[in-house]
């Protein structure tokens, strides 16, 4: 009879600690409406576009309308920007594209809005997670082209993000 009970307990704590498990994971679900992107889902949610793909089996960034995206949002990301802010490091997120110039440069160089000249910044590109490392050499001017743009990056910076447009998502991360 003891067995009995001993077996009865076993199996309903590995009952309880399964079912436990399954609902501490924050699984969210999202049904694409018209206009929306991987990338605009990926802000809506602070998940990153390469977790949406892989969590999803998506091949490619495209996207339909009323298709169910599901994925797992874990608090890694959040507890990430604390420990960077303790460590006077600004990550920030935005646009960049390529710096207009006529004569090809062999250095990974960079205009920012905010960062000192000199100031080293990878770069993700937030659409297929490449990184470059640039240096800051001047300003962004405040120009009606540089509306939306957070960096440019020299044509040899930015061809190593494999960017397929003109003007990319990005990630940056850089020393205050």
């Amino acid at each position: 009879m003891s067995v009995k009970v001993l077996k009865i307990k076993v199996l309903l704590f590995i009952i309880l600690i399964s079912t436990s498990t399954s609902f501490s994971q924050d699984t969210i679900s999202h049904v694409v409406k018209k206009g929306e992107t991987l990338y605009s889902i990926s802000k809506l949610y602070g998940v990153e576009i390469s977790a949406l793909k892989k969590q999803n089996n998506l091949l490619t960034n495209e996207l339909s309308i009323n298709q169910k995206i599901v994925f797992v949002k874990s608090n890694n990301a959040y507890n990430n920007v604390i420990e960077e802010e303790d460590k006077k490091t600004k990550k920030e997120e935005g646009f960049a594209a390529s710096i207009d110039e006529s004569t090809e440069s062999d250095k990974y160089l960079a205009l920012h809005k905010s960062a000192k000249n000199g100031t080293i910044i990878f770069v993700k590109n937030q659409m297929n997670g490449n990184v470059v490392i640039v240096r800051v050499i001047g300003k962004l001017p405040n120009t009606g082209n540089n509306n939306k743009i957070s960096i440019r990056l020299s044509s040899i910076a930015f061809d190593k993000l494999d960017a397929i447009d003109s003007i990319i998502p990005v990630e940056l991360t850089y020393v205050k």
